[in-house]
């Protein structure tokens, strides 16, 4: 049997979107949500985790404070101030790592809020606080570097998440077809891919048109009937570990 891992990301960013990730988990096939410790949904979202422990909790990384942000696309720019501001961004990521951690709930992986974790200058730094912090998943594909980065080797990334001790999963599914934000390498929802565990990537929530979409393929009965006819079982990242 395959495994896939559904992830919400956004939890904690507002009440809407605590709303349909919860729908998502309870009436859909939403396993797991990555944590938002810095917004103002943070707070409910804990508590909405402690209620369901089935669903599985990450730290959804936000830097989105040291960068001007393309809100359109989501995606992050450039940098506010000149220079690599790294060592704000460490203390940033370990605040945000505590943070989460201090809730007390299982904490099984860490990706980041428009993918920030995953650009070159900042993935190794992050990667060992992730170790530091004993969190075991850690959100990586190629399909970043593709789009943004033509070019670059994907070894450089592999052999840091192997240093640190750390696990990917090899086949990401960035959303269940292609959106604004999209980039030329991503690859979307394909339950007839040859897989052994993959994470599909879901923003769910209330209130806006595109995350009701989402909400609705999280819940559908169609949903369901491509996972069972391809033999595709659901998961947790804290059950891969």
């Amino acid at each position: 049997m395959k495994k896939l891992v559904v992830n919400a990301d956004d939890f904690g960013r507002s009440s809407n979107i605590n709303q349909g990730i919860l729908e998502g988990h309870q009436k859909g096939i939403i396993t797991s949500a990555s944590l938002m410790t810095t917004r103002e949904g943070f707070d409910e979202a804990v508590a909405l985790a402690r209620q369901n422990p089935r669903l599985g909790i990450g730290l959804h990384l936000d830097l989105d404070d040291f960068f001007e942000v393309e809100h359109g696309v989501g995606r992050l720019v450039r940098y506010k101030d000149s220079g690599l501001p790294l060592s704000a961004i460490a203390e940033a990521t370990e605040a945000q790592l505590k943070a989460v951690l201090a809730t007390g709930l299982p904490v099984g992986h860490v990706d980041g809020h428009h993918h920030s974790h995953l650009r070159p200058e900042l993935f190794a730094t992050i990667a060992a606080l992730t170790a530091k912090y004993k969190i075991k998943f850690i959100r990586h594909f190629k399909g970043f570097y593709e789009g943004l980065y033509p070019g670059i080797s994907m070894d450089w990334a592999l052999d840091v998440t192997r240093r640190f001790g750390l696990n990917t999963i090899d086949t990401f599914f960035a959303g269940w077809e292609p959106v604004a934000s999209s980039l030329p390498g991503y690859a979307y929802f394909d339950p007839s891919s040859p897989f052994m565990i993959a994470e599909l990537m879901v923003h769910p929530g209330k209130g806006e048109a595109w995350r009701e979409k989402e909400l609705a393929h999280c819940v559908s009965a169609h949903t369901r009937s491509l996972l069972e006819k391809n033999d595709i079982g659901l998961v947790n990242f804290t059950q891969l570990s």
